[in-house]
Parts: C-alpha cells; structure tokens; sequence
C-alpha cells in the first residue's frame, strides 16, 4: 500500500515551489495565502522536515525541498499526460452554464437545431444559478443576464 502524504498538500507545495511565493501559489490554486501555508506546513509535519524557509521577504526552498520540487512536477506531469486523453475525447463536448430560467425558457429549445447543424459536436447544459469560475469548472460557455 502507498503512504502518500495528502493530495491537496502535494499539489499546493508543487505550486509554491514553481512559483517559489505562496500568494502566487494560492492566486493559481484558487486559495488564500494562509491555505497555501497551511497546506505546506501540514504537509512538512507530515514528512518531518522542513520544505521551505521563511523569511520576512518570501520563501526559499530548503535542500528537502529542492530535492523533492522536480521529482513532484514530474509526477504532476504523468497525471497529466494519463489524462490527456480523456481530456481530448472531451473535446468535442461544448459545457453551457447558464440560468435554470433562461435554460427551460429559450435555450433548450433551440439546442436540437444547433446540435443538427454541428452532428460532431455534443452539448451539454448545466442549468444552475451559482456563478461559474472557468479556472475552477470544467464550463466552455456561461450565460447571464443580470
């Protein structure tokens, strides 16, 4: 069985290492500064050593940390290419997000017509009303009025 730390803390460490600052890191991820920092200080209590150095002008990579960074980016860009196909056989799926009103109003009715114009391409319609974030949801479209 593997003993991976935690995903999340891995993914956030890969993060901040890239870009070797945590406000970059969280910007990129989604997250809040203090998430990032406590992410990696989760994931350094974890492993028992220490990954970066703080000091009061950011952070630097601690020799663990130097040793581990490349190594993690290289896992990161396996998963990616494992997934890369799967992602590319979704390609052809357009992902609409927009209001449940405007959906059962006056977009779903005319989604037929425009999925007989394009036969390779399929849609598919989220009706929902939260605000969509295109770094966060796998959404090509959003419509909203408002």
């Amino acid at each position: 069985m593997r003993q991976l730390p935690p995903l999340a803390a891995v993914r956030v460490f890969e993060a901040a290492a890239r870009h070797m600052n945590f406000t970059a890191a969280a910007a990129e991820l989604g997250m809040t500064q203090a998430a990032v920092s406590y992410q990696v200080k989760l994931l350094e209590e974890r492993l028992g050593v220490a990954l970066f150095r703080r000091d009061g002008r950011g952070v630097q990579l601690t020799p663990a940390g130097e040793r581990a960074a490349p190594q993690v980016a290289r896992g990161f860009d396996a998963l990616d290419a494992a997934f890369a196909r799967l992602r590319s056989e979704n390609e052809s799926t357009m992902v609409v997000s927009t209001t449940q009103t405007f959906a059962n109003t006056w977009l779903a009715w005319r989604l037929g017509g425009f999925q007989m114009a394009n036969p390779g391409m399929a849609v598919r319609l989220l009706a929902e009303d939260k605000l969509t974030d295109f770094a966060r949801d796998e959404v090509d479209v959003v419509v909203r009025a408002g």
